[in-house]
């Protein structure tokens, strides 16, 4: 789905955040309006057509009035859910791929790299990577009659306990790096929480909404969303999550005051 697209079901999603159901009423104003200036109509009943967005006519004004389905929901909120992957059960055992691709062959390791790296994968050494679960993205390609693709392994391997795991953990994925991404979206949710310049107009909010989500997005991508028990201490993303839920209920308020 194009970005522009996603961007307008986010941007209603967040409408919809507010400390109140999210019927079309209350999401109405900002979003028919912001639509309307953003010459998005069109697009919007395009998604109607595909079950992303529904609608009724105000009795009172003759308006359509439009909301996000609940698949328009789950395309706003992207394809991975942090609650979700943070609260998963671990089953106490290890994914490890492995692929011996020579270093002389480096476009082909960089393209299985990369699809690791992607789907949530931490490198532990050599041309070993891990997970505590086997991401779809690779399950897709193992075994897969690409000769390319042939040469990733996966193998599976019991948890030998605490520290173990904990040491894993610390070796194959970047938690500083992984922390710093979600210290950069704070700061962006920081820039709205201590705006003096309440109630924001329209244009300003779309601004900064389309910079909160890419930095969310950038965030998030770095983060393998790891189950609750393998998760290291100073860990950010929960509380990250928390702010952004805090802070985007604002937003939503805000944009109803701007009109």
């Amino acid at each position: 789905m194009k970005a522009k697209t996603e961007l307008l079901l986010y941007r209603m999603l967040w409408l919809s955040l507010k400390p109140m159901s999210p019927g079309f009423r209350n999401v109405a104003e900002s979003f028919e309006g912001w639509a309307y200036a953003s010459g998005l109509l069109a697009q919007v009943q395009r998604l109607e057509a595909k079950g992303l967005l529904e609608s009724v006519v105000d009795a009172e004004s003759g308006r359509r009035l439009h909301r996000l389905t609940e698949a328009g929901r789950r395309v706003a909120m992207g394809p991975r859910d942090p609650e979700a992957l943070w609260a998963e059960e671990w089953d106490g055992k290890w994914r490890l791929f492995l692929f011996d691709i020579p270093e002389s062959q480096r476009s082909k390791r960089r393209t299985l790299t990369r699809a690791l790296a992607a789907a949530g994968c931490g490198w532990l050494q050599g041309s070993v990577w891990i997970s505590p679960r086997t991401p779809v993205e690779i399950e897709s390609i193992i075994g897969h009659e690409d000769r390319e693709c042939s040469r990733l392994l996966s193998l599976m391997a019991d948890s030998k306990g605490g520290k173990t795991d904990r040491r894993m953990v610390e070796e194959a994925w970047d938690f500083e790096s992984i922390n710093a991404g979600y210290r950069r979206y704070l700061a962006v949710l920081a820039g709205l929480e201590e705006s003096q310049d309440l109630p924001m107009s329209r244009e300003r909010l779309a601004e900064w909404s389309a910079a909160e989500n890419r930095a969310w997005h950038k965030a998030l991508a770095k983060d393998p969303l790891l189950p609750g028990p393998l998760l290291p201490g100073g860990y950010l993303g929960p509380e990250a999550l928390q702010r952004r839920r805090s802070v985007l209920a604002q937003a939503a308020e805000t944009a109803q005051a701007g009109g």
